[in-house]
């Protein structure tokens, strides 16, 4: 069950990455990503809360308090911003391949906006749930080892991003293991979930300087 299960919460991230490649239409665009990789991995795990074939703790939802969450918001949300921010000029000359597709251009303002907000909310929610929370519970049925979960869930969140090149891959199985390596630490996603948000609306939003993380 386990294995079908990660198959299931998996899979639709590695597909979407082909209509990034193939689907020009912003809006059939959107639809695929919010049905494909956003709703069905959500509706997968709530239905294995809420069938009780699986614990939320399973997932990393459990509670913790405010300043733990505060914490661990802050500290993850810069670290990873800093990397995003500065990773890609370090390992510039290392080799890579061009990108293969990116998410077409929303034409509707409303939509941009919705994409930006309640769209990034649910990757950092929905990404987490699979990458970090799932995925330590799978894990941790074959090693005790927090270095192997940090390595194998860190490349599996960085294979997503396959269309966007090697420097993309490399680049967020870094962030995956700080996420995962916060996850480790505390037990608790909700403030990786809100980090995770953070970092991908400063990156797109383009509300928050950019240069503000800048180290050089």
């Amino acid at each position: 069950m386990h294995i079908l299960v990660l198959v299931l919460l998996v899979s639709p991230f590695y597909l979407n990455d082909f209509a990034s490649i193939f689907i020009k239409d912003w809006r059939l665009w959107l639809f695929i990503d919010y049905v494909g990789v956003k709703l069905f991995p959500l509706v997968v795990a709530l239905w294995l809360i809420r069938s009780k074939k699986m614990r939320p703790a399973e997932f990393g939802l459990t509670t913790q308090s405010v300043p733990s969450f505060l914490v661990v918001f802050l500290i993850v949300a810069l670290v990873g911003t800093v990397i995003d921010q500065n990773g890609y000029q370090l390992i510039a000359k290392l080799p890579d391949y061009s990108s293969l597709g990116d998410m077409p251009v929303i034409r509707s303002l409303a939509w941009n906006w919705i994409d930006l907000t309640l769209g990034l909310l649910l990757v950092g929610i929905v990404e987490e749930l699979v990458f970090r929370g799932y995925m330590h519970t799978f894990l941790s049925r074959f090693t005790e080892s927090s270095s192997a979960i940090v390595a194998i869930s860190s490349v599996a969140f960085g294979l997503i991003h396959w269309s966007l090149g090697l420097h993309a891959v490399m680049i967020t199985s870094i962030i995956g293991a700080v996420f995962m390596i916060a996850y480790l630490r505390t037990r608790a996603l909700p403030p990786v979930m809100l980090a995770h948000f953070a970092i991908n609306f400063i990156d797109f939003a383009g509300v928050v300087s950019k240069s503000i993380f800048k180290l050089a």
